[in-house]
């Protein structure tokens, strides 16, 4: 929005699927008596946005602004928001909710039976100049983090955050295996070394086992060189790790990752494919006692626990990049040939 009174704002379009997205200036969105309306600072991108452009995730209505991982300034607030104020810093949960199922009443609301959409998918998203979300989708981030650092908590922090607190119950001197130290893989580890966890980093590319062992990766592995299932039951006794995550979501990461685990091992599937089946031994699996887990992404709670351990400096945000609105289209070039470290954010 350039201006009092103007009624635009500017915001990157996907018209059609598998194309550029369009800058233009779109109608700036009104507010209910339950939202707020957000001028974006800072939007993350990630695969799941790649996803979206190429319409290979499901329902997302056209012409749609993509964005999820959002963070800003309060601009404007509803007749019935009370808690909030105009100008506060805030970051955007995205996944809108009924508030009232049993998901819902017991914090797993990501898990929604009722959702009203989520942000940056069925929702336009954080691509644009301002967002609309009802109020309880915003949490306060203080004074001290960036934007940029703000924007990626919501999922490239919080979804891993859930994965290895909630659903892994990771413990101090457990092994733990990361499969893909990307842009949530990175932040993956941090959360695993306040956790007193020794990691084992699994990823193609050396750049991103450069990263792993800066942040704290004790032992790096790449497919190509090394013999994973070997390295592990070394690194174990020969019992094998206690959890693996897996944030790739290939078939052939997938099929070879449960005999990395030792007997009740627990097994997090966060990277996923729309396209592509893989198969599992039911024998393996019940003859181990393994535990499989999806994890999809984070819920409200995560997303304040992760403010908080970044306010307190337990984590860092990995931002790569931050770069104008106007260069989405690069960005997503950026994202498919698979070379971004961390997070590249944009800011409108």
């Amino acid at each position: 929005m350039r201006g009092e009174g103007v009624i635009s704002m500017k915001a990157a379009v996907l018209h059609k699927y598998d194309s550029p997205l369009v800058i233009q200036d779109v109608d700036i969105p009104a507010i209910g008596p339950k939202e707020v309306l957000v001028r974006v600072r800072a939007c993350g991108l990630c695969g799941t946005d790649l996803k979206i452009a190429s319409g290979k995730f499901p329902k997302i209505p056209l012409p749609h602004i993509p964005g999820h991982e959002i963070a800003g300034e309060i601009h404007k607030i509803g007749d019935q928001v009370t808690e909030l104020r105009v100008g506060e810093r805030v970051a955007v949960y995205f996944y809108v909710t009924c508030g009232q199922c049993r998901y819902c009443q017991t914090g797993q609301d990501s898990l929604c039976i009722r959702p009203k959409g989520q942000v940056g998918f069925h929702l336009n998203g954080g691509l644009a100049e301002f967002v609309k979300v009802p109020a309880s989708n915003v949490l306060p981030i203080g004074d001290n983090l960036s934007f940029a650092q703000a924007a990626v908590l919501a999922d490239a922090v919080a979804t891993p955050y859930q994965a290895l607190v909630d659903k892994a119950n990771l413990q101090r001197d457990e092994v733990l295996v990361i499969v893909g130290a990307g842009g949530l893989g990175l932040h993956a580890i941090q959360i695993a070394k306040v956790l007193g966890a020794r990691v084992m980093a699994v990823d193609i590319d050396d750049r991103h086992l450069e990263k792993a062992a800066e942040v704290g990766a004790d032992i790096l592995l790449h497919p190509d060189r090394d013999k994973i299932t070997d390295s592990i039951r070394k690194e174990t006794g020969g019992y094998g790790a206690d959890v693996v995550i897996d944030l790739v979501g290939l078939p052939e990461t997938l099929e070879r990752e449960l005999e990395w685990l030792r007997p009740a091992g627990k097994f997090l599937m966060v990277g996923y494919n729309l396209t592509r089946p893989f198969s599992w031994s039911s024998f393996d699996i019940v003859a181990k006692g393994l535990q499989i887990m999806g994890v999809r992404a984070s819920t409200r709670r995560n997303l304040a626990e992760v403010i908080q351990w970044a306010n307190e400096k337990k984590i860092v945000p990995i931002v790569e990049d931050r770069l104008p609105l106007e260069e989405v289209n690069q960005v997503f070039e950026r994202l498919r040939s698979g070379k971004i470290i961390g997070r590249i954010v944009l800011e409108p």
